[in-house]
């Protein structure tokens, strides 16, 4: 492949201060949908560097339910990118994280007091990831998504009890390799 035969990373048409939305044009970076899309993409990004981590600490179980995580925020990044159309985030993904919740709840001692992050490397990874889940659960609320996409305001709800508990998990290191 020549130099040529790539394409361009920066098409500077965002210098403006706008961006491209699949079907819906040209929009500001301060507009609802830039701001959940950009919050959601940032807690994807926890979510990988949680994922390594956990793959490195041999926590195989919740490395593997971390990427299905990451996958399940991609589609709620459809349904924001894509409002018309129908809900790619469905009643089975909120009883997904239902479940998980439950199953590493079952693992998992929680302390009875407020808890300050830092526990384990891990453990403060998930934090991050739970708080950045948290304001794209904002996010939703204000940009009028909750209407639209009742499922992915509630799935993004569960995630960041789920990742509480992962991280919880993490910090005390219970078993961290089932799953």
């Amino acid at each position: 492949m020549t130099e040529s035969d790539n394409p361009p990373i920066s098409t500077r048409r965002g210098d403006d201060g706008t961006t491209t939305l699949l079907g819906a044009g040209r929009l500001s970076k301060a507009d609802a949908p830039i701001v959940v899309l950009g919050d959601i993409d940032e807690a994807s990004s926890f979510l990988g560097l949680a994922r390594v981590e956990a793959s490195t600490a041999g926590a195989s179980g919740m490395a593997n339910l971390l990427l299905d995580l990451q996958r399940l925020v991609y589609r709620v990044m459809g349904d924001v990118a894509m409002p018309k159309e129908q809900n790619f985030i469905v009643e089975g993904d909120v009883a997904f994280l239902d479940d998980s919740l439950e199953e590493w709840r079952g693992r998992t001692d929680l302390p009875n007091e407020f808890v300050i992050p830092g526990g384990s490397r891990l453990g403060a990874l998930l934090d991050v990831a739970r708080s950045v889940v948290r304001r794209a659960e904002r996010s939703l609320v204000a940009g009028g998504y909750a209407e639209a996409h009742p499922e992915a305001l509630r799935a993004v709800n569960r995630l960041s009890d789920l990742l509480f508990v992962l991280a919880r998990n993490a910090d005390g290191r219970h078993d961290l390799s089932r799953g």
